[in-house]
């Protein structure tokens, strides 16, 4: 029977284990086993195939709420949701229905394979190449990072085409975890985000052809179109849960009276970095708003405007970076018996240390390179003539 989702319940329990996940790195995956309790591993899996059936803003909304207690989860939670939406949008029939039926009921966690020794997390390249032969796929990938991979069901994992193709004819392949071999190499000992359950791996796979997702414009329309936005809006939302928990802690010690337990001095200094801190997030999710509504009103060909791709990306570095400055100034006001000491339910140094890696999950550079080249394509660059989120017309 699929469980019902049950966001508050998951959100209380992560707030109990957060601690322990972050000091252990969650190796028996306790972090997992809590969206799997919850019933939140089905909660985008469309409602034609047992799910949740939840949109885009409730996506988005969860993600903040679980965001707020433990953040590497909600970014695990994240990476797999982009998994649900790419089977529900582009996989074959009856892969589509099997997979997602299965993750509905059984609340199996998706997990993607993306990096490889030597090209890092370049989503549309890949260096090894599948073995496709008389209905069979089969190849074998190391995995320098796999988030969750210890705890999944599944991968889909991208693969180049042919050995001799280019390192852009990339198809992705579903991967059951029975039929790929998995070896966890070794935990990956991360300053945070220990919640996501980071491992380096390795996969054997010998998979029936009919795994091979492979629609019209390759994997660099999927990306494009469904991977790319809802990783960006997810994580930007996640990391603007986890600052706004960490603006409420200091927020409640400097709310205590004189006597009432540790306090933050009311000063000058710190009322002006509360004033920052709700500025910065104000704008982190103004972003994550805006991001939302252009994705809700876009489909098909409307989400490869260079217009539409650079706004995502701006959501992601947006975010990242005022999520971050966020938390930032918080712990200096709070200082190291508050802010930067571990334990004792103070959670400021952990948010801290979880939000210092949203700038590098694709990183930033990366991303504003990429704006300036659409940038030379969007010849409506600098208008607010007709259409576009402040009634730009795109290039």
């Amino acid at each position: 029977m699929t469980a019902r989702p049950d966001l508050a319940g998951a959100t209380a329990r992560l707030a109990e284990l957060a601690e322990v996940i972050d000091a252990t790195g969650d190796p028996d995956g306790r972090g997992v086993g809590v969206l799997r309790d919850h019933g939140l591993l089905g909660y985008t899996v469309p409602a034609d195939c047992g799910g949740a059936g939840a949109d885009t803003a409730a996506f988005l909304h969860a993600a903040a709420e679980l965001g707020g207690q433990c953040l590497g989860v909600a970014v695990l939670w994240v990476m797999h949701c982009q998994q649900v939406a790419v089977l529900a949008e582009y996989a074959p029939e009856p892969l589509r229905s099997r997979v997602l039926r299965s993750v509905a009921a059984e609340q199996t966690l998706l997990a993607s394979i993306t990096t490889e020794a030597g090209k890092g997390g370049h989503m549309l390249t890949a260096m090894a190449a599948i073995d496709d032969r008389d209905g069979v796929v089969r190849f074998h990938r190391d995995a320098p990072v796999v988030s969750g991979g210890a705890q999944a069901g599944a991968f889909l994992v991208t693969m180049r085409r042919t050995e001799d193709g280019p390192a852009d004819d990339v198809v992705l392949v579903h991967c059951p975890r029975e039929l790929s071999d998995p070896k966890v190499i070794a935990p990956l000992r991360m300053l945070g985000m220990r919640g996501t359950c980071n491992v380096s791996m390795t996969v054997d796979v010998e998979v029936p052809r009919d795994h091979v997702i492979e629609p019209p414009g390759g994997f660099a329309r999927v990306t494009a179109r469904t991977m790319a936005p809802l990783g960006h809006l997810g994580w930007a939302a996640a990391w603007t849960g986890a600052a706004r928990a960490a603006l409420r802690h200091v927020v409640g010690h400097a709310r205590r009276p004189a006597g009432g337990g540790p306090a933050i001095r009311r000063d000058d200094d710190t009322l002006d970095r509360i004033a920052l801190a709700r500025r910065d997030l104000d704008i982190a999710e103004a972003m994550v708003a805006a991001g939302l509504r252009e994705y809700e009103a876009r489909t098909g060909a409307g989400r490869d405007r260079p217009a539409f791709q650079i706004m995502i990306n701006n959501v992601k570095v947006a975010a990242s970076e005022r999520c971050f400055a966020a938390a930032d100034g918080l712990l200096e006001v709070a200082g190291l018996g508050l802010g930067y000491r571990q334990g004792d339910g103070l959670v400021l140094e952990r948010i801290f240390r979880d939000l210092r890696s949203a700038s590098l999950m694709y990183g930033n550079r990366r991303l504003l390179r990429a704006n300036g080249r659409l940038g030379l394509l969007d010849t409506a660059a600098c208008s607010f003539a007709a259409s576009g989120p402040l009634g730009r017309d795109e290039g």
